[in-house]
């Protein structure tokens, strides 16, 4: 909705407005993260430390990974915030620019956690990639035709694919390894009305990232740091099973909970084995 970025009238009353609209999302926003922080990462087992943990160098932990991690997060959650504030408040403009301020705020407040663990430490790259995630997101808010013809997804790679450590040795955690994550952008044919009538609705040209061997067990165990670049022609799944076309599908079913939770995940979640990538080192 264009209303999503209208500044008209805009104060801290509104913003206060949408936030009071939300309490339910922010409420399982702040117990997700309070229960990953506490139980998973650790808050609270070190003093207070600045970490430079750099972008994409060869150098990093994780090749990049972490950071287009921190910018899916956030893009994810400005995005849905905004949609849920414009729903509950009967399209109150300036929805994306309020829930732009609360993901990044969210986000920051992630980092100060992190700031006391041993493990990370607060991270200003970290930040600049929280800042992406939110100015995709708001972009999207502005052209709406952005979101017609793209999507940032995440997808999670299996069996060799995903490079997995020998049975054993790793690091014990509740959140997937990003050397089993996959990050795509993907240009959705669906969006573009010259293709509306054709096949080519169901695909999307795709360019994708991941990494191998940064992980410091992978390090320690020989295997060589790997960013690998992808291009490749991916299955539009939501336009398959949800639009309305010439193919049998669930739109007539698009009103319920369950198919409008559907489209929503396969926003920002690539289907395992839905697309076929070319890989350039």
């Amino acid at each position: 909705d264009e209303r999503g970025l209208d500044l008209t009238n805009y104060s801290a009353s509104r913003f206060i407005d949408h936030v009071r609209s939300v309490p339910l999302e922010l409420g399982l926003i702040a117990a997700t993260y309070v229960a990953i922080g506490e139980f998973n990462w650790k808050w609270g087992d070190s003093r207070f430390h600045w970490v430079k943990e750099g972008y994409f160098g060869k150098n990093t932990s994780s090749g990049g990974m972490d950071k287009l991690g921190h910018a899916w997060t956030s893009f994810m959650l400005t995005e849905l915030l905004a949609e849920r504030m414009q729903a509950n408040t009967n399209g109150l403009s300036g929805a994306h620019v309020s829930a732009a301020v609360i993901a990044f705020g969210v986000m920051a407040a992630v980092e100060v956690g992190d700031a006391y663990t041993r493990r990370f430490g607060f991270s200003r790259q970290d930040l600049v990639a929280d800042g992406v995630g939110v100015g995709m997101a708001l972009l999207r808010g502005a052209f709406p035709k952005l979101r017609d013809t793209t999507d940032f997804r995440v997808t999670a790679k299996f069996g060799d694919d995903a490079n997995p450590l020998p049975s054993g040795v790793g690091v014990k955690s509740r959140v997937p390894a990003y050397n089993r994550q996959r990050y795509v952008f993907a240009i959705k044919g669906s969006g573009f009305d010259a293709l509306k009538t054709t096949p080519a609705r169901y695909l999307e040209l795709q360019f994708a990232y991941d990494t191998k061997g940064f992980h410091k067990v992978e390090r320690r165990l020989g295997l060589k740091p790997q960013r690998n670049f992808y291009v490749g022609v991916g299955l539009n799944v939501s336009e398959l099973l949800f639009a309305e076309g010439p193919v049998n599908n669930f739109s007539s079913y698009r009103d319920t909970e369950l198919v409008w939770a559907s489209e929503h995940l396969l926003r920002y979640v690539q289907v395992p084995y839905t697309a076929v990538h070319g890989r350039m080192r």
